[in-house]
């Protein structure tokens, strides 16, 4: 499977600290895996909680991801790791009086035969960009999604709902997890997208579709996105990691 990556992070033009954390490949570490975490919680607790989570599922998956049990079940390798991840956190926060209510929101995906399978909490995102379209993969778990859902708001009305902000799931916030875990079969040059909020909340995708199908280079696509948004105002913290897909290796 031939994957290129790319990430950027910033703490945009607002924010005094970036309470993101994002994880590509780099040498002797986790392969055919990508991660964005959005933190919350003050006096560094957020910023604490997003880097706790992507260390701790890296963790899990370094120990677990070539066991009999999980080998040929990407879900389940999955889920188990932000249960992990969200076991970590909680517990920390409970020790530690001043990271009480401490979380982060999170994303990943894990590429295995063709297939990218996605995990999320929050409202962090994924999305697949393919033949001129954007499509989400993941629905935000927010109390505007639930109202949106539920018939109560429209979609138009979502943009400038007065609590907006508010998400009702996290990693480390309680001590059980429901997290969200899906796949999509994979097709030549594809990107996988993922993201915090603070892209969404000045970058219109589909709106930019021919940016982000010109870059060659994904380091360059997940930068100029980043720098998009903080053209724009840049109100909150910036992630973005992009996977672009080049098909299965060929054996022999």
């Amino acid at each position: 499977m031939m994957l290129e990556y790319g990430g950027c992070s910033h703490r945009g033009k607002i924010r005094k600290s970036n309470e993101d954390y994002y994880y590509i490949p780099v040498k002797n570490k986790i392969d055919k895996l990508a991660i964005v975490a959005d933190g919350m919680g003050g006096h560094k607790s957020g910023e604490l909680a997003s880097h706790m989570a992507v260390d701790s599922i890296l963790e899990f998956l370094k120990s677990h991801k070539d066991s009999d049990e999980y080998t040929n079940n990407p879900v389940v390798l999955i889920e188990g790791s932000m249960e992990a991840s969200n076991s970590r956190i909680f517990s920390y926060a409970e020790a530690n009086e001043e990271c009480k209510g401490m979380g982060t929101t999170l994303v990943m995906a894990y590429f295995h035969e063709g297939k990218a399978y996605l995990g999320h909490v929050g409202d962090s995102r994924a999305y697949l960009i393919r033949g001129g379209k954007v499509r989400q993969l993941t629905k935000d778990h927010s109390l505007v999604q639930e109202l949106l859902d539920n018939g109560t708001i429209t979609i138009e009305e979502v943009e400038n709902h007065p609590q907006k902000n508010i998400i009702t799931r996290a990693l480390g916030t309680d001590e059980k997890i429901e997290t969200d875990c899906n796949q999509i079969a994979l097709e030549a040059n594809d990107i996988i997208l993922l993201c915090s909020d603070g892209l969404i909340l000045h970058v219109d995708l589909q709106q930019n579709i021919e940016l982000l199908e010109s870059h060659n280079s994904m380091q360059e696509l997940a930068s100029t996105l980043v720098q998009k948004a903080l053209d724009k105002g840049g109100l909150d913290n910036i992630t973005v990691v992009a996977i672009k897909y080049y098909g299965m290796v060929k054996e022999g």
